[in-house]
């Protein structure tokens, strides 16, 4: 498998299990852009605390996978309004 189709599987991974948790999205876009925004800045925190060895890759994977997903539920709900 090559390293881009491992990344949207694990985006998508993260995509199916949110979307079955958090069923609803706002219905603003201001507060879809919150959501992402959230997402990406534990990417960052999960970015540093690798660089500084407070944490591991696993993390900031996870992490980025979810700031994936939700960049593309945002990309979905602004599509349908």
């Amino acid at each position: 498998m090559r390293k881009g189709e491992k990344a949207i599987g694990l985006i998508f991974a993260e995509l199916r299990k949110a979307e079955k948790e958090f069923p609803t999205w706002p219905s603003d876009p201001v507060h879809g852009a919150a959501i992402l925004a959230e997402e990406a800045g534990e990417s960052v925190q999960a970015a540093l605390d690798l660089y500084y060895g407070r944490g591991g890759v696993d993390k900031l994977i996870e992490e980025t996978a979810q700031a994936g997903a939700m960049a593309i539920r945002l990309l979905i709900h602004l599509h349908e309004s």
